[in-house]
């Protein structure tokens, strides 16, 4: 009997580390940030494929940030990557910047160094359409195949790769299929590391919660969430028509009027404009991530919020606190790992003219801790 036990004993012991659940991985994520810069694709120029977006003494320089990162309390870190420049275009695929490879590669050995969980996120592949067949599945596949190749030996453990980020005009039904046949080409040279996968409708909490999770049982399911939109995004020129125009919109809603601005006019802006009222309102945020919960309960399978935040343009600071702790408050009760957007662009957390994280921001990021040891 007692050879029959030390024989599973060393049975067990010799099961490698991927046999930890992505639930027991997602618990250790806690509270995450993101590294934008190798995703700038729109710092290219088109007739180059926007590979030279890529600027590599810049990029080492940022490497020192990571440490910073993990100075300033954050478990995870989320790296958006446009690997999609740095390969043509039509089969065979081949990788055509190596500058842009390595500089990927120092970005996740800083991350390591650092001691953060790093995730390692395929960003803006589609560069919005401005390149045909770019997000096609068999370039995706691709694309992932190699660097499953590239990082497999990294630390699956603290390693995760994110298949796609925010997949739009696309159905869901083919963004499934294209999802499948990513996790297949990942899987066929990298079992061990967790995927982290998001929905159609760019990643959105809805899209999520009518789908259904993959056949693969090593996946943390990922949405985004910017609600309410008129508020994150007041100022954004890249956004939808009229909310460059906007400034100054409250958060929580104060009862006063917020005047449409021209360009919005007949649009979804104008009405969220209507129901800003009732959405930029805590409670309401509350029960639309406990939603999303409920689906990680469910199918039991764990979520995690890949991207959250404010746009600092026309927004005061005050109001993208108050913002900041109705999210984190709620993400603390729920125990939902996350990564704000972003670190040092512009929806950052800092204090006016400094690269310090306000004293209000530190205060929300604070509440999910709080929240998360009072479950």
């Amino acid at each position: 009997m007692r050879s029959i036990t030390l024989i599973f004993i060393l049975l067990v012991a010799a099961l490698p580390a991927w046999t930890q659940s992505p639930h027991e991985r997602s618990a250790r994520m806690g509270v995450g940030i993101n590294f934008t810069y190798l995703d700038n694709w729109w710092l290219g120029k088109k007739e180059n494929n926007y590979a030279d977006f890529l600027n590599p003494d810049a990029a080492k320089k940022k490497e020192a940030e990571f440490a910073n990162i993990a100075r300033a309390g954050f478990k995870t870190v989320r790296i958006p990557i446009n690997f999609g420049a740095f390969a043509n275009y039509k089969q065979p695929y081949v990788w055509t910047s190596q500058p842009g490879l390595e500089a990927a590669d120092r970005f996740v050995k800083a991350a390591l160094d650092a001691g953060l969980i790093a995730i390692v996120d395929l960003h803006h592949v589609e560069m919005d359409r401005s390149i045909k067949a770019a997000d096609s599945t068999e370039r995706v596949a691709w694309i992932w195949k190699e660097l499953a190749l590239r990082y497999r030996d990294l630390d699956p453990e603290r390693v995760f790769f994110e298949i796609r980020n925010e997949p739009h005009d696309i159905e869901a039904r083919a963004w499934r299929k294209q999802a499948e046949a990513v996790i297949k080409a990942i899987r066929e040279v990298a079992p061990k590391h967790t995927l982290v996968v998001g929905f159609h409708d760019w990643n959105s909490r809805q899209a999520m919660i009518d789908s259904k999770p993959f056949d693969d049982d090593n996946i943390i399911y990922t949405f985004h969430y910017y609600d309410p939109f008129i508020f994150t995004h007041q100022g954004a020129t890249w956004a939808s028509p009229g909310l460059s125009d906007m400034k100054g919109v409250p958060f929580p809603a104060d009862g006063k009027a917020i005047k449409v601005p021209e360009k919005a006019a007949g649009t979804w802006v104008a009405d969220r404009i209507a129901a800003y009222g009732d959405e930029a309102d805590a409670g309401r945020m509350f029960n639309d991530l406990k939603a999303a919960k409920a689906w990680s309960e469910k199918h039991k399978v764990p979520i995690f919020l890949g991207e959250f935040g404010s746009f600092g343009k026309n927004a005061s600071l005050a109001d993208r606190c108050r913002h900041a702790e109705a999210v984190y408050s709620a993400l603390g009760r729920l125990n939902i790992p996350n990564a704000w957007w972003e670190w040092d662009q512009g929806f950052n957390m800092y204090d006016k003219g400094t690269t310090s994280i306000a004293p209000c921001m530190q205060k929300a990021i604070d509440l999910f801790t709080k929240g998360r040891a009072a479950n």
